[in-house]
């Protein structure tokens, strides 16, 4: 029979008042050191010294509290400590924050300048159709300017994310796609505006510093601004292409227009078979059947209206049978870029201040820039030569 030691606390906070009800008698257990808090003293020589260095230290004797360290105790040391967090909250007040912390990236020298462009909230802009109360700010590093000069011909992606701050500003990322087929970051543009002026804001300050970009395949959102802008700015791209994961999306948000829930369930799986097709015979076969079926059915004669007017004659752009070769179907570097963002650089916890999601994307950044050394020191090799090796 499994039994529960009784001891714990109750903490009650009404107000300013405070209630604690503690039931201090331990049963049915030892002393176990990995149910123990660690010491203060641990705690402070942690903030200054590395994991690593503890464990090494301690080889051979017997194990202690500090020994069993998981990332919870370390969170909590950076968080008690306020470590790295001085550094970036630079101000209580979020945008003065960033606004110092633009001043000092401003001073670098040596072309070590990252940001392309910022326009304060509150702050005038003559240069641009910007308002009183917009922010923008564009960032790239010389590893960024380097790796778009690299592989800028050939695969450009831009996605748009929210959630990584309380306000309602969005990231913008302009992604390329390395040799070794992994995605990285090109630039980043914060802002308030999703239009075509805005875009093309970001698109103008890339180009001012490093040229007119010429990709071969340019693939974004399912939203026109995208594209209107980057071909206005750096001239029309061979094709065009929609991210999958948002072509789907939007069919399962228009879904609504079909009035019976059996209906809606056939009528998507249809059209998610359709859009992975590779076939191009099989899929305008496929394609004529259902558009028949949708026309021809009262319950589902407004959605086929709404496929037909808004993705028939964009066939090029969302159909996979027209990207076999190109080595891309989906926006999958980008949400993976995005979730690493999240996850790993955020630690999983909703980011609410602009200041520390800037510090996070420029640590990705970084440890970009350290990987791609690392492969090319050690002579990693690339995709494309992992495909013939593997023929």
């Amino acid at each position: 029979m499994s039994k529960i030691c009784p001891s714990h606390i109750i903490v009650h906070r009404k107000e300013n008042i405070i209630n604690v009800q503690h039931w201090s008698t331990h049963l049915w257990h030892k002393n176990e050191i990995g149910m123990q808090r660690l010491h203060t003293e641990d705690r402070s020589m942690l903030a200054v010294q590395r994991v690593n260095d503890i464990r090494e230290t301690e080889v051979g004797t017997d194990f202690k509290r500090i020994h069993l360290l998981e990332k919870r105790d370390l969170y909590n040391i950076l968080r008690d400590y306020k470590i790295n967090n001085n550094s970036i909250k630079r101000h209580e007040n979020n945008f003065i924050s960033v606004q110092l912390w633009v001043e000092q990236m401003k001073q670098q020298k040596d072309g070590k300048n990252p940001i392309l462009y910022f326009k304060h909230r509150g702050q005038e802009d003559s240069k641009s159709n910007l308002s009183k109360d917009d922010f923008f700010l564009v960032i790239m590093t010389n590893f960024q300017a380097e790796m778009l000069l690299q592989f800028g011909n050939s695969k450009i992606c831009i996605y748009g994310t929210h959630g990584l701050n309380s306000y309602s500003i969005q990231l913008y990322t302009l992604l390329v796609v390395d040799e070794y087929d992994n995605g990285v970051p090109g630039a980043f543009c914060f802002n308030n505006k999703s239009d075509t002026a805005t875009y093309k804001l970001f698109f103008e300050s890339v180009r001012s510093s490093i040229g007119i970009i010429k990709p071969s395949v340019f693939m974004s959102y399912d939203e026109p601004a995208f594209y209107n802008a980057w071909s206005f700015i750096m001239g029309p791209t061979p094709k065009q292409l929609l991210c999958t994961w948002h072509v789907l999306r939007n069919w399962s948000k228009n879904l609504s227009k079909i009035k019976s829930q059996d209906k809606k369930i056939v009528v998507f799986k249809s059209l998610k078979a359709l859009l992975y097709e590779i076939d191009e015979n099989r899929f305008y076969k496929e394609l004529s059947s259902i558009t028949n079926q949708l026309k021809s059915d009262e319950y589902t004669v407004d959605f086929g209206q709404y496929f037909i007017t808004t993705y028939l004659s964009r066939i090029e752009k969302w159909a996979l049978f027209n990207r076999k070769h190109i080595g891309i179907n989906t926006n999958m570097y980008l949400e993976a870029l995005h979730k690493n963002i999240k996850y790993c650089y955020l630690e999983g916890k909703q980011c609410r201040r602009l200041d520390f999601s800037i510090n996070a994307l420029m640590l990705l950044v970084r440890d970009k820039s350290f990987k791609r050394v690392i492969k090319i020191s050690k002579e990693k090799k690339s995709s494309k030569m992992l495909q013939i090796i593997s023929r």
